[in-house]
C-alpha cells in the first residue's frame, strides 16, 4: 500500500494540489522521475471502430461541447 504522503501525488488529483499549492510542481516531477519504468509490463489496447471514432470525435471536441 502507498505511504500516506504519496496520495498527494496520485494522477487523479496532483494538477489540483499543485494548482493549490499543496504540493509544488518540482516535487511532483521529481516524484515522476523517481517512479521505476513498467513500460515493458504494458499491452496495446484494441479498440473498435466505433469506440475508436467516438473517442477521436471527443478529443476534437474537448473544448466541452458535446461529440
Amino acid at each position: 500500500m502507498k505511504e500516506k504522503k504519496e496520495f498527494v501525488f496520485d494522477v487523479r488529483v496532483a494538477d489540483r494540489y499543485v494548482r493549490e499549492g499543496v504540493v509544488k510542481k518540482a516535487d511532483y516531477e521529481e516524484y515522476l522521475k523517481k517512479l521505476p519504468d513498467v513500460s515493458d509490463k504494458s499491452c496495446p489496447l484494441m479498440l473498435d471502430e466505433g469506440v475508436k471514432e467516438e473517442l477521436e470525435t471527443k478529443l476534437e471536441n474537448k473544448d466541452g461541447e458535446p461529440g
